[in-house]
């Protein structure tokens, strides 16, 4: 009769499976590990920096030699630029440095799919290796090996040399950078899903080319939150910018001229003073004779001839080039000049005063000024030398200028009024100012 203590002889066996036994370490640490000290733990950091630098150095030096190499092939051959002797040279490094002997098997493929698709009848599709590689296979299986030798020796002779006009032949560049482009991106691609999957890790990828000679198009990658940021946030998608992207790295544009100063409004009230001046634009071939807003114009067909001149580009904003700037600057500072002078003038004759001083010979000389004991002429010689080019801030499609409206100023209370002239100062009074401590404090 079995024992019912059942409990008891469970609770024995379990305490001798459970006996404890001495820990034994998993790995063993080596005997021979030796601790630097400080010292040389300064030389070894030293010499590993010595040892970056020497590399970098290195590496500069040959990507140097390389670019003395493709301007080298530049003027010798002269028939492509700089540029497409380097890549030329970089896409090297990419192709297959090894090759291996022509088998025979190739051999006798490659003569027998040539001989089947010349015996195929004209106009037909030609046939791959793929497609008869199987029958192929049964009859080089079934021939010994000395038959196998007789029937490539002369298939043998005719690949190597296959092989060797291949090298010779000429490669084209940007096809191969083409390819390089798109693989490489594929393989970056699937890198950034799978590092999405594991860490939610969210990432934009925009790729572009450098100039019009590569046929890459622009290369989009984008998680599904990173496109819902630019279409929220920015008002645009990531096509859209990849698009702007690929424009601004084949123009080569600056910095400056690419990325402008913005202006929150157009101003058509001194349009000169708030764009021109500031940026440098004027427009071309306004089509109206009035420069205004478009919601100032009340006839319908000036405004219809308005959206169609600038849809079809007739009329358009252009920046000025750095002598046009200038040589407008000088018109407008030279205008400024002169119309100072002449409200000055105007403000003399209402003075009362007479213009005594004039230039000799001439009956139509302006006045002249004493400034410090010196003459100064106050306006233009006699014989006025205009320009024969004016830069006009905003033109018609012949080529005339439009008047630019100004924000009207506000008169003097006193304009017209015949004013006396100017009280000068006695000596005490100038003494007085003179030697008080306000002054000049």
């Amino acid at each position: 009769m079995k024992s019912k203590n059942w409990l008891g002889r469970y609770h024995t066996k379990l305490q001798k499976l459970t006996t404890q036994k001495p820990r034994k370490p998993w790995r063993h640490r080596s005997k021979g590990h030796y601790k630097h000290t400080a010292s040389e733990k300064a030389a070894l950091k030293g010499k590993r920096l010595a040892h970056r630098i020497a590399y970098a150095e290195a590496l500069k030096n040959a990507r140097e030699v390389v670019q003395e190499q493709a301007k080298l092939l530049h003027e010798k051959f002269g028939s492509h630029s700089v540029q497409y002797y380097h890549e030329e040279l970089m896409q090297r490094t990419r192709m297959a440095t090894s090759s291996r002997s022509p088998s025979r098997w190739n051999a006798f493929v490659r003569r027998e799919v040539k001989r089947m698709n010349e015996e195929r009848p004209p106009g037909s599709a030609c046939l791959k290796a793929s497609q008869c590689v199987k029958e192929l296979a049964a009859r080089w299986n079934d021939m010994s090996k000395d038959e196998q030798k007789n029937e490539t020796t002369d298939a043998i002779k005719d690949l190597e040399d296959h092989r060797e006009s291949k090298q010779l032949a000429q490669h084209n560049v940007p096809l191969n950078a083409f390819q390089d482009v798109r693989k490489s991106l594929d393989s970056l691609d699937r890198e950034i899903r799978a590092l999405n999957a594991r860490t939610g890790l969210e990432v934009v990828l925009l790729t572009s080319r450098a100039n019009i000679d590569h046929f890459n198009q622009p290369h989009v990658f984008v998680t599904e939150r990173a496109a819902d940021f630019f279409d929220a946030c920015l008002g645009s998608s990531i096509a859209d910018i990849a698009v702007r992207f690929e424009a601004f790295c084949i123009a080569g544009v600056q910095e400056a001229a690419a990325a402008p100063t913005k202006v929150s409004r157009m101003y058509y009230q001194n349009f000169d003073t708030y764009i021109t001046a500031k940026l440098g634009v004027i427009i071309e071939n306004w089509p109206l004779q009035k420069f205004c807003c478009p919601g100032d114009i009340s006839s319908r067909t000036e405004l219809t001839v308005l959206s169609h001149a600038w849809e079809s580009n007739a009329t358009r904003f252009r920046k000025l080039t750095d002598s046009e700037f200038n040589e407008w600057d000088n018109q407008r500072f030279q205008a400024v000049m002169d119309q100072a002078r002449a409200e000055r003038d105007a403000g003399m004759e209402v003075d009362g005063e007479g213009q005594e001083n004039r230039i000799e010979g001439c009956d139509n000389a302006p006045p002249l000024d004493s400034v410090d004991g010196v003459q100064v002429s106050n306006s233009l010689p006699c014989q006025q030398q205009t320009s024969t080019h004016a830069v006009n801030v905003v033109t018609m499609v012949n080529g005339t200028g439009v008047n630019i409206p100004k924000k009207t100023r506000k008169e003097r209370s006193d304009k017209g009024q015949k004013r006396g002239p100017r009280k000068k100062k006695s000596s005490g009074q100038a003494a007085t100012l003179q030697g008080s401590p306000d002054v000049g404090s």
